[in-house]
């Protein structure tokens, strides 16, 4: 008997533990729990290649986001998302490496930055010594 075909998946994704940290400080308790569940499943087995989106490389609202991916949390459309940056290994494997989690588009008396601009941030700021 075949095998159901499982879905396409990204290589286990890499989180920092600083931006980790950040993110989810900055997260509501429900916010949190999504989040958490998402990291432990990307970890884990990847992410679905069905669920990537492709980042605009240069937003609306300044943000350069340019060999980056996002994914809808919950999925497949909710709020929140998680911006992952495309890397290649020493072996020249493609793979993922965790950038930001946030609201997507937070309202604007939220005075929060949205998912998007934290990545940028961290994306294209200096490393801090």
């Amino acid at each position: 008997m075949p095998q159901p075909e499982r879905p396409a998946r990204t290589p286990p994704v890499i989180f920092g533990s600083a931006a980790w940290a950040e993110d989810a400080l900055r997260a509501s308790a429900a916010a949190q729990q999504v989040a958490e569940a998402a990291r432990a499943e990307f970890e884990r087995k990847g992410v679905p290649v069905a669920d990537l989106r492709a980042c605009q490389a240069e937003g609306p609202d300044g943000t350069r986001l340019e060999h980056c991916v996002k994914v809808y949390l919950p999925r497949p459309a909710g709020q929140h998302g998680m911006v992952f940056r495309i890397v290649r290994d020493g072996r020249g494997r493609l793979g993922l490496t965790y950038a930001a989690f946030g609201l997507r588009h937070p309202a604007p008396n939220m005075r929060q930055p949205s998912v998007y601009q934290v990545a940028h941030r961290r994306l294209h700021s200096a490393p801090e010594n």
